[in-house]
């Protein structure tokens, strides 16, 4: 019976901090709609479950411990288990609130065990030399440094949340005041007695927790966690009903790297038919000829359109950002909806360490095996498999493609580059991303003049390039053969993008990231929905970010309170003749040391106002005016002949800038160094 109260106790503080760590997540949360309130409760119910899942589990430890040990470990063994239990769930609640490590590892068990684990080994040997010294009559001081190590070790907790969260010189300067507090703790400091703290803090706070008080605490706040647990289930099974009534489903297909000119979704601007199965697509809805991307690569790109904001707002913008927690995503709305939300993706970038697989039920990243894999087949046989699996419930699925993207790989069903056999296809398989940049910036002017054969050169990095893009559009016809199967159409809203483009030697440069043409950021955008009229083409300039209000629109779901909100593309006003967009790049954050060269270290932005655009170079404060319909392929800087045409861009994209700038700006979390040794090795750093 004492041991139930015992664990009823350690419970109950547990929970507490379950609360606290739903607060946590409360705090910065975004998402001020009509679904306020079941986040709240799912929140809570969560953690306090979670907190209190924990407790116990502290408990349970230290009682077997115990019983290995027996009682000559301490000279109160009843109240040193209960006490010692309650301040371990305690560390536990510090290392679930304060520490970003407490997901734990992957595929380890979560951090707060870890915690306990550690630390419990040396709660008994600092308890074995107490008694030691108390049975030999010395002074047991051995009893007081058990209890502040449990502080040090917290401290500790809380020193790590500080050292990855804040910038070098802050988590320096935090890291040293901590490291005097814990040996000032700890008594290795003079005048700072540790038995003071002992006496003021821990031993009341055991008592207080071990009595009457403690009890009462424990049955409130246990009976209100079961309580928040029965209400967030009451809410989450009324919003599966009402998703069910809907009766819609949502696919949302990422397409890598696919250019809007390989695409040819409106037939004959391209010499080969690569994509039949997008041609298939776009004649069942509608063709947005004129979407761009908000960023040319693939990070903030697909966190734009899965949260509608710029890049600049959600704070994933740079080569090693992740999405902030703290950013609600589309899975996370649907998901708290009611919805089934799945995703497939192959693509560090959108695995779940960068931020972007929050609110999937389902993300599968089995497919994220770098850039010479050949992922499309396997990543349609899951799509397939998780449709076939499904049951009743409605269900938003992200799919995302990668083939497209550098290194291209040669196709046995594709013979566009078969009969090239050149210097650039060893190049082209075997270098990473940055070395075969750095080949061709090597060149320069000489790659454009190299014998008679730099066009062969030129033609076969096209042609890898097709291979690519044709080999992923016949994987794409498997899903749709699927849909056609099982009469999926008539249910399902289906949006095909393109997160950004791929320059193929235009400018004697391969690939993206650093420039805002129209290669780079003119994307495919096709939607197709039920009951719709089939093969439109929309010419309105829209965002690749009006993704996420147009899938909230067409399930008639609230979605949160945007800075700068794009419209939904399912409006049917008259499209204008021209509008604006807006896109930008700075994937590196930091200056390069004097002398040192990094390809990536550019802040562009631009804006496109129907015929005219404007590129701004922030770094060296220059910009280029192009004409779209006289000068599509952008070779010529107009600034000079139109300057009254530069001026009026100049001020919208300022002010469209300011706006940006003026939006609550996400703390962008930095990837770990895990991630970033991935990212080296695949050569994006």
């Amino acid at each position: 019976m004492r041991t139930a109260a015992v664990l009823a106790r350690l419970a109950a503080v547990g929970t507490t901090a379950g609360f606290a760590l739903a607060a946590r997540d409360l705090g910065p949360q975004r998402y001020l709609s009509q679904g306020l309130w079941r986040t709240v409760l799912w929140l809570l119910s969560r953690d306090a479950l979670l907190g209190a899942a924990f407790g116990i589990l502290a408990g349970l430890l230290f009682l077997a411990a115990i019983r290995v040990f027996g009682a000559t470990a301490s000279p109160e063994p009843r109240s040193a288990a209960h006490r010692f239990g309650c301040y371990l769930a305690l560390v536990a609640a510090l290392a679930l609130v304060g520490s970003p490590l407490r997901g734990g590892p992957p595929g380890g068990p979560p951090f707060p065990l870890i915690l306990v684990l550690v630390y419990t080994p040396i709660w008994f040997a600092l308890s074995a030399a107490g008694a030691a010294a108390a049975r030999a009559g010395s002074n047991p001081r051995w009893f007081t440094i058990r209890w502040v190590s449990i502080l040090a070790f917290a401290l500790s907790a809380a020193a790590l949340h500080v050292w990855v969260r804040a910038t070098s010189h802050a988590a320096l300067a935090t890291g040293l005041f901590l490291a005097l507090l814990t040996a000032g703790l700890l008594g290795i400091v003079p005048n700072v007695p540790a038995r003071l703290l002992h006496d003021r803090l821990v031993r009341p706070l055991g008592r207080t927790l071990a009595g009457r008080p403690g009890a009462a605490l424990s049955a409130l706040i246990l009976v209100g966690a079961l309580a928040l647990a029965i209400v967030s289930g009451i809410q989450s099974t009324a919003a599966k009903n009402r998703s069910r009534q809907r009766g819609l489903n949502v696919i949302l297909l990422g397409i890598d790297t696919l250019r809007y000119d390989r695409a040819d979704l409106l037939g004959g601007a391209y010499p080969r038919d690569l994509c039949p199965n997008l041609h298939r697509l776009a004649g069942r809805g509608t063709v947005f000829s004129n979407a761009f991307c908000q960023a040319p690569w693939t990070l903030p790109s697909f966190a734009s359109i899965l949260t509608g904001l710029y890049p600049e707002q959600h704070g994933a913008e740079h080569l090693t950002s992740t999405l902030p927690a703290r950013q609600l995503t589309l899975a996370e709305i649907l998901r708290d909806e009611g919805y089934e939300t799945m995703s497939v993706v192959s693509c560090e970038y959108l695995d779940a360490a960068s931020g972007l697989g929050q609110g999937f039920d389902v993300l599968d990243e089995t497919q994220v095996l770098g850039h010479r894999a050949i992922t499309s087949a396997a990543i349609t046989d899951r799509a397939l498999q998780l449709l076939e699996e499904r049951g009743d419930q409605p269900f938003f699925l992200f799919l995302h493609y990668f083939d497209p993207h550098f290194c291209y790989q040669d196709h046995p069903d594709y013979s566009f580059a078969d009969t090239y056999d050149g210097w650039l296809r060893e190049a082209v398989q075997s270098a990473d991303q940055n070395a075969f940049r750095w080949l061709i910036y090597a060149l320069g002017p000489a790659f454009a003049s190299r014998s008679r054969t730099s066009e062969a050169d030129r033609q076969f990095l096209r042609n890898t390039y097709d291979e690519e893009v044709a080999y992923t559009d016949s994987q794409l016809g498997r899903l749709f053969d699927y849909l056609d199967a099982n009469d999926l159409w008539n249910s399902t809203l289906v949006i095909l993008v393109s997160d950004h483009g791929e320059e193929l030697l235009e400018r004697n440069w391969s690939g993206h990231t650093v420039t805002l043409y129209q290669e780079e950021i003119h994307v495919p955008l096709v939607l197709v929905r039920p009951a719709q009229a089939a093969g439109r083409v929309d010419p309105r300039p829209v965002e690749a970010r009006a993704v996420f209000p147009t899938i909230l629109d067409f399930l008639g779901v609230a979605g949160p309170s945007l800075p700068t909100p794009p419209s939904s593309l399912l409006t049917d006003r008259p499209a204008p003749d021209t509008g604006l967009v807006r896109s930008s790049t700075r994937p590196v954050a930091e200056t390069p040391a004097p002398g040192e060269f990094v390809p990536k270290y550019v802040w562009l932005s631009c804006v496109i106002d129907g015929r005219w655009k404007l590129i701004k170079d922030h770094l060296r404060n220059r910009s280029q005016l192009i004409d779209l319909e006289a000068d599509p392929r952008e070779m010529e800087n107009r600034s000079a002949n139109h300057p009254r045409e530069r001026q009026q861009l100049e001020r919208e994209l300022d002010r469209l800038n300011a706006e940006v700038g003026r939006s609550p700006r996400a703390s962008a979390p930095q990837a770990s160094e895990e991630q970033k040794r991935r990212l080296r090795s695949l050569g994006y750093l």
